[in-house]
């Protein structure tokens, strides 16, 4: 993860939702400085208690582009975005993040679940790495990319770049491994997290009932006029169903001038990917909520949310930062 507040939030859900555990954090390039990231990210788990839970630095550049996030946006993250939180006295891994991802994966009993809410970078290094790590992959379930609606590189930067997404832009290579890897892969476009805007309704409603510590740091990191990008991503690992897929064959575009990172659906080949083309908004707005403040797990499940649970118990995260 490059560590925002799309991440942090994301993180929140996972480590309070019952049938969860999280293993592991890696920060890759993305919007925040990778050293940053990793230090806010440890930041956020001391403040809720937690220790034991490996935060590992990631390479800072792709694979092969000169890509990365505005300055700005960086510079905003470097500064926590404004949320004072106490120094943390937590360490890094000394671990690398593709290093933790394979140790992670090879040491632990039973298969994981990979989420990437960022740039692939650490991914793909871990799987050309030690290609052996994929039999113990029970899925990737990632952020990015677009389909049937527009990118959004172009639309808030001077790159003319408009049918990508940034975190696959970021580092297109590096997502092409990924999805000719064979693994399977569960990925929420742009068309699903278009049709969750963070509003002053969901902030409102927050606001109201809010009483654990996690959904005040989540109240304090909701920005009105954003998505949620990841949140809605993490969702769907518990709940699928607040999420549409569709089978798709992913090609991702490396090469083409104004165009890398784009996720073209094509007709050749077999499906590689779960792709997510919808989304009910009221549904996440339920669960996220619920969880993260503590409503859910002791009352009944929300009107059309699935109560068996299809996921293993261990969870490798993988994150990135605002915004996607």
């Amino acid at each position: 993860m490059d560590a925002a507040p799309d991440d942090w939030q994301s993180i929140l859900y996972l480590l309070k939702h019952p049938d969860v555990t999280v293993i592991g954090i890696g920060v890759s390039c993305g919007v925040s400085y990778v050293d940053t990231g990793v230090t806010n990210t440890l930041g956020i788990l001391e403040h809720l208690g937690i220790n034991d839970i490996p935060v590992a630095s990631g390479k800072e550049i792709p694979l092969v582009v000169d890509h990365a996030f505005p300055l700005p946006w960086r510079e905003a993250s470097h500064n926590f975005y404004g949320l004072d939180l106490p120094t943390t006295t937590l360490t890094s891994s000394l671990l690398n993040a593709s290093d933790l991802i394979i140790s992670l994966v090879e040491s632990t009993e039973g298969n994981i679940t990979l989420i990437a809410l960022g740039p692939l970078t650490n991914v793909a290094i871990a799987l050309d790495t030690e290609p052996s790590i994929e039999s113990k992959i029970d899925e990737i379930l990632l952020m990015g990319g677009s389909i049937d609606v527009p990118g959004n590189v172009g639309l808030e930067s001077a790159i003319p770049n408009y049918v990508a997404e940034w975190n696959l832009w970021v580092d297109p290579h590096a997502a092409d491994i990924v999805f000719r890897s064979g693994l399977p892969i569960r990925m929420v476009p742009l068309d699903a997290t278009n049709q969750v805007p963070q509003t002053q309704a969901f902030l409102d409603r927050l606001g109201a009932v809010m009483s654990t510590t996690e959904a005040r740091l989540l109240y304090n990191m909701t920005t009105v006029g954003l998505y949620f990008w990841d949140q809605l991503t993490v969702v769907t690992l518990t709940n699928p169903e607040v999420v549409t897929f569709e089978e798709h064959c992913i090609e991702i575009v490396v090469d083409l001038e104004n165009h890398e990172g784009m996720t073209n659906s094509t007709d050749v080949g077999c499906a590689n990917a779960l792709v997510g083309v919808s989304a009910d908004a009221s549904l996440f707005e339920d669960l996220f909520i619920g969880y993260i403040n503590d409503d859910l797990p002791t009352t009944s499940t929300p009107t059309g949310a699935t109560t068996d649970l299809p996921i293993d118990p261990l969870l490798l995260i993988v994150v990135r930062g605002l915004p996607t």
